[in-house]
């Protein structure tokens, strides 16, 4: 089984093919370039050196969010465009779970990822197992709720882990090669899924738990729209 992965959700952006549980090739990035310059190179990258086409995939497996609304966007479209041609399935991955998936710890690993104005994208995990849905949630609530030891691992790690330790709250920090996704983590869950969970190319969405900030932006300015439109009445 041959298997496209990668992720742009967050700042760093990467892929690899996996063929029969074997990681083939794989590409990473950490260096502040668009994702629009820097993904499809990569993917492109990967198949070249794995001697893969495109044609000879079984599976293409993205990451579809939480994170950045562009780079989920871009990663997403890149998925369906890649898939289009030969109907090829689709694994849509939450990012939480590849943050945290195959992280030993005796605790509670928190995948979490930075949503701006003190709050978080998080999911928890315990003993490999999910806890908590996918969401977003600010860092005191998130304190006040989980019970440790902790374990911090994605891009919101500095901010969770910063406040814990204004509280003398004993807490941990993942290793640096764990604080982005890597797509062969992304292969890895493709590889365990099953069949059921796969989907076809024009049903594989983004996963932005809440709006992008246009839309947000738009909702705002019809309400205050409103408001003005109520008091001239």
């Amino acid at each position: 089984m041959n298997i496209l992965a990668f992720d742009a959700s967050t700042l760093a952006c990467s892929a690899c093919v996996m063929q029969d549980g074997k990681i083939l090739s794989s590409r990473y990035l950490n260096t502040g370039l668009t994702h629009s310059q820097t993904l499809l190179p990569l993917i492109e990258s990967v198949l070249s050196d794995a001697k893969i086409t495109v044609d000879m995939l079984d599976c293409i497996a993205v990451t579809v969010g939480p994170g950045s609304f562009t780079g989920i966007k871009i990663a997403v479209a890149t998925a369906k465009g890649l898939a289009h041609k030969n109907k090829t399935p689709c694994l849509p991955v939450s990012s939480l779970l590849a943050l945290a998936k195959g992280i030993g710890f005796d605790g509670t690993v928190c995948a979490v990822e930075d949503a701006r104005r003190s709050m978080l994208y998080n999911a928890n995990f315990k003993n490999g197992q999910r806890i908590t849905e996918d969401r977003q949630i600010s860092v005191t609530e998130l304190l006040d709720t989980t019970e440790g030891p902790l374990l911090f691992c994605g891009d919101g790690a500095h901010i969770a882990v910063k406040e814990a330790q204004k509280r003398g709250i004993d807490v941990y920090e993942a290793t640096p090669d764990r604080m982005f996704i890597r797509a062969e983590t992304v292969a890895f869950i493709a590889a365990e899924a099953s069949e059921s969970e796969l989907l076809s190319p024009d049903k594989l969405e983004p996963a932005y738990l809440r709006l992008p900030q246009a839309e947000r932006e738009r909702i705002e300015q019809e309400k205050q729209s409103n408001r003005k439109d109520d008091n001239t009445l």
